[in-house]
């Protein structure tokens, strides 16, 4: 059975490993290291199946993947020597919780609130009388931050059509001296019998009808 991601959290590390070959060819016990991935389920207290992280996880249209191959960034960190983290919200995140009861969560492997708020069935219960109220408030959590990203993301929009729009506006508006220019341009042409050419501004018109009438 497939699990939810959100109840899974990897965890790669290296351990040594008798080589059985080796020792017996030397009479005596020779090990190497070997990569494995700890696959720490939400709300199990015993169960943490340990893989080789090279080993097949599945054949996907005919190529193995591996464990490493299912949790790149995970893997990634492992191999830079970065903290291995839990993807998703952190319990830190979520103000019903005491920190007591973090640490509870986090002895059971619940890391984040997305993997609390997926728990369901016997994981579920192992978090006690008040399990299934921290799922909700889990949920209600998440689906609250939802509803706050989507509102910042149709404000940014509506800010940026809005932007749009003013630009488009100030780009079709006339200048604010557009009036006033071409009604001193048909003044010049009554005194002089011709348009003055190109777009002088309003204070070189001005400056011209001045001398003309002077």
């Amino acid at each position: 059975m497939q699990q939810n991601d959100a109840l899974v959290v990897p965890f790669f590390k290296t351990v040594a490993i008798e080589d059985a070959i080796a020792s017996k060819r030397e009479g005596r016990p020779i090990f190497k290291d070997q990569e494995v991935v700890e696959i720490r389920i939400a709300g199990e207290r015993n169960f943490s199946p340990v893989y080789p992280a090279h080993s097949m996880w599945k054949r996907v249209e005919g190529e193995e993947l591996t464990y490493a191959d299912r949790w790149p960034e995970a893997y990634a960190r492992f191999k830079q020597g970065q903290e291995q983290v839990a993807h998703g919200t952190p319990l830190s995140e979520l103000p019903f919780l005491t920190e007591a009861r973090r640490q509870e969560l986090r002895m059971l492997k619940v890391y984040t609130a997305e993997a609390l708020a997926s728990l369901d069935g016997k994981n579920l219960s192992n978090l006690g009388p008040q399990g299934r109220e921290m799922k909700d408030q889990a949920a209600a959590y998440l689906e609250r931050a939802r509803g706050v990203a989507q509102d910042i993301a149709l404000k940014a929009e509506v800010e940026e059509l809005k932007a749009k729009l003013a630009e488009m506006t100030a780009q079709k508006a006339p200048e604010p001296d557009q009036d006033e220019r071409e009604a001193l341009k048909a003044q010049i042409a009554e005194k002089t019998g011709a348009r003055p050419r190109g777009n002088p501004s309003v204070e070189t018109l001005r400056s011209m009808l001045a001398d003309l009438e002077a």
